[in-house]
């Protein structure tokens, strides 16, 4: 096959690891349990148990835990269930990342969190931070410019895990301790991503976890709004912290209901003991969110994590031309993938930029489904066919792509890529290797087209995807205007900032194709219709802001 090119099919897992998947839906059925012990006393037990789950219900928000969250260290490899259980509600940041009260349709903010203050000094390469006075951590120490110095470097030791965080931080030279709640960040070069980063890094006690950074079962110790109460098989359950420098949250205990069996989840929830599911079931979405006792005590949840499936190009031929890269985009029908292959638990995007997005700004429409102009620029670019349905060629080289897809891995998505490619002309070959496989492919930049998902922050840096050196920029595209972009998102100093320049990459993006967005997911739960002010961030729900009302009625749209 000569210099054949490999597409790799690659789907990056979430930072889960692989939790054993709850079993499918199913309409559970209550059945009578034979039993030795009198009636009334039977009766008398289950009315006393109902009274305090009735009790409890009242001042408790429940979400369905359903998978074991492994341990509940926020900085040291940390997973997806355990930053969902303990991230702003029982450990806090230097700042918060506040959603606009316009709506998702504008850009975000930063207001104080532990530090009540923060400024970039001259050059943009210093950053102070002064500190919250009066906090104190759940063990009653108290928190001081020692812990925040602690925290933020140990998110920048490789060995900590904290991928994501490591990489905003990537410009900090050393953090210093300027006075008792002052720090000084210095910088490497002018770095808005920095400020980024302080709200997200969680505060640790350097006396509780100096030595302790490994992903482990330990102390969950934090200065938040709720401390941990409960943790065992059966979940975790999170109480208010009586302490708390600021203001009390309106709901007083948390409680994450470990249930492995989907089907018992939903009983619960029809029940009224389960508030939040976080995501239905594909396989059984939508039947089992229009059940009538799930329809009336329930409104959809939308997460919609900053997340995207994306082909990604090579750069040798035939996909250093721009033109094939375009064509190949141009052949994706994202909305019928979107439909039959996530079943409507996805949509279609253009690349990674949307509201709360890795990107956060205004959405570009998604690229056109066109065969016909794909066939136009694949013929401009010297691929032409003698007859339809024959292999393109240019010369004597056939157009010939080998597809190395992932063992075991779903081939809905990429067997609907590979049928729009043969059927425009394009030979593809269809291979299977491990995951060890597929990175190293990537990683040595050899192939020429990818399916891969990108999980990322909100508002996060695009550079690792799209900058010339990025490390995830697996096709070596070097372009200097969106390199320049790139540059003048860093050094913006706020998320408006960044929704401004955002439009500028991605009509770039559009120009040079280093990648085409196919879809980005959208999974859909269900959140109790008593539960007032959800709102979501990241692809979360800000859990230490809800509130409960006392009778069900219509929440504010999610």
């Amino acid at each position: 096959m000569g210099r054949a090119a490999w597409v790799l099919a690659v789907a990056v897992a979430a930072c889960e690891g692989a939790p054993a998947r709850p079993q499918p839906w199913r309409h559970a059925r209550d059945e009578p349990v034979a039993t030795d012990v009198d009636p009334p006393a039977i009766a008398g037990e289950a009315e006393r148990e109902a009274l305090e789950r009735a009790a409890r219900r009242a001042t408790t928000l429940s979400v369905w835990l359903d998978a074991d969250p492994v341990h509940l260290h926020p900085l040291a490899s940390p997973t997806e269930w355990g930053r969902r259980i303990v991230m702003d509600t029982v450990f806090e940041t230097l700042i918060r990342y506040e959603p606009s009260p316009d709506g998702p349709g504008q850009p975000a903010h930063y207001a104080p969190g532990l530090a009540t203050a923060w400024q970039v000094g001259p050059g943009g390469r210093t950053i102070r931070v002064e500190l919250r006075d009066g906090v104190r951590f759940h063990d009653g120490r108290a928190f001081t410019a020692v812990d925040a110095q602690f925290s933020l470097d140990a998110a920048r030791q490789p060995r900590t895990g904290a991928g994501e965080l490591r990489a905003l931080l990537a410009d900090v030279e050393a953090v210093d301790i300027v006075g008792p709640r002052a720090l000084r960040i210095r910088l490497a070069r002018p770095n808005g991503y920095t400020i980024r980063a302080l709200a997200e890094v969680p505060m640790l006690s350097a006396s509780v976890y100096r030595g302790r950074m490994a992903p482990r079962r330990g102390p969950v110790v934090g200065t938040g709004p709720y401390r941990v109460d409960r943790w065992d098989d059966g979940g975790v359950r999170l109480v208010r912290n009586s302490n708390y420098w600021g203001p009390a949250p309106a709901v007083d205990a948390i409680e994450f209901v470990r249930i492995d069996d989907a089907a018992q989840a939903l009983s619960a929830a029809r029940r009224g003991e389960i508030d939040v599911v976080p995501a239905l079931i594909p396989e059984h979405y939508p039947g089992q969110a229009e059940v009538p006792a799930i329809r009336e005590r329930f409104a959809p949840l939308h997460l919609r994590p900053p997340a995207v499936r994306y082909l990604a190009f090579g750069s040798r031929p035939p996909l250093d031309d721009p033109r094939v890269r375009a064509a190949f985009a141009m052949l994706i029908d994202r909305d019928a993938i979107a439909e039959r292959v996530y079943r409507g638990l996805a949509r279609p995007v253009a690349w990674p930029v949307w509201p709360g997005g890795p990107a956060s700004g205004p959405e570009p429409p998604p690229i056109p489904y066109d065969p016909k102009r794909a066939a136009a620029l694949l013929d401009a670019a010297g691929w032409t066919t003698a007859s339809p349905g024959a292999v393109r060629a240019r010369g004597r080289d056939r157009l010939h792509i080998a597809l190395l897809a992932l063992d075991g891995a779903p081939a809905a998505e990429r067997d609907a890529i590979v049928a729009a490619l043969r059927g425009a002309g394009v030979f593809v070959e269809v291979r299977r290797g491990t995951a060890a496989v597929l990175r190293n492919r990537l990683a040595a930049g050899d192939f020429d087209l990818a399916l891969v998902e990108w999980r990322a922050l909100v508002d996060t840096d695009l550079a690792p995807l799209f900058e010339t050196r990025g490390r995830a920029n697996y096709g070596r595209l070097s372009d200097e205007q969106l390199d320049a972009l790139l540059e003048r998102m860093r050094r913006a100093a706020t998320p408006a900032d960044r929704w401004a320049i955002a439009p500028a990459i991605a009509q770039r993006l559009g120009q040079v194709w280093p990648i085409a967005g196919i879809v980005a997911p959208e999974p859909v739960g269900l959140i109790a219709r008593r539960v007032r002010n959800a709102q979501v961030v990241g692809g979360w729900l800000r859990l230490r802001d809800v509130a409960l009302a006392e009778e069900e009625d219509a929440p504010a749209d999610q």
